[in-house]
């Protein structure tokens, strides 16, 4: 971005707050509360394990975070930190943006177990591992066969996104399939992988699944 005023701030936006120098010290996770254009960039104190971490005034950061479909990165420093009404840092304003585009088709690896219900079993749930998820759809790998091509199957997951659980039920299709039998007898993996696709998203789940993945995006970019 050559236009720092092209910048725009939602409240309640993801951010990663990445030590300068980082050290082997974990990254900080926090929401945008307030934004002073082209002054400072408000945002809700970072916690680790229920803790405030020692943070100093003029601490610099290498920041990330999300809006809407992009990823944007820059350098930053505490400007100021408050404990009243209740702890929330003022960041200096970013000064040089750079910006990636997340697709909404880009998957995030996720170690989830979910509850699947089939066509042939519609009353039993088989507990299945998610692997990748996307907007749009993700990848499940089961002991047992969960279906053939073009199948529809019904998957029960809980997902946390801004520290908050969500229950969801979706529907999906099975799209492609990989079967312990096509591997090579080489293999150690027996598991077999279904690609879905989701199906029928109610506005809500939409909104939900889109917030969760673009959040483990903020949480694990590495670099921009």
């Amino acid at each position: 971005m050559s236009d720092k005023n092209d910048f725009k701030v939602n409240l309640g936006d993801p951010i990663q707050l990445q030590f300068v120098p980082e050290n082997g010290r974990e990254r900080l996770n926090a929401r945008v509360i307030g934004h002073a254009p082209g002054k400072s960039l408000i945002i809700s104190a970072p916690s680790v394990n229920g803790k405030l971490p020692l943070l100093k005034e003029n601490q610099p950061f290498i920041i990330r975070m999300l809006q809407g479909n992009n990823v944007y990165g820059f350098e930053s420093a505490i400007l100021k930190y408050y404990s009243v009404p209740f702890p929330h840092l003022h960041l200096r304003h970013p000064q040089d943006v750079e910006c990636i585009v997340v697709r909404g088709s880009r998957r995030i690896g996720t170690e989830l177990v979910v509850s699947v219900s089939t066509q042939s079993k519609p009353t039993k749930s088989l507990s299945v591992s998610m692997t990748n998820t996307s907007a749009t759809g993700a990848l499940l790998q089961a002991s047992t066969e969960l279906g053939k091509l073009d199948d529809e199957i019904s998957i029960s997951i809980e997902l946390e996104v801004v520290g908050i659980k969500k229950y969801l039920r979706i529907k999906a299709i099975i799209r492609n399939i990989s079967t312990a039998e096509d591997k090579d007898d080489s293999s150690d993996d027996m598991l077999n992988k279904y690609g879905v696709q989701f199906l029928d998203l109610s506005e809500d789940h939409r909104l939900i699944i889109n917030a969760y993945v673009y959040e483990q995006i903020v949480q694990h970019m590495d670099k921009l």
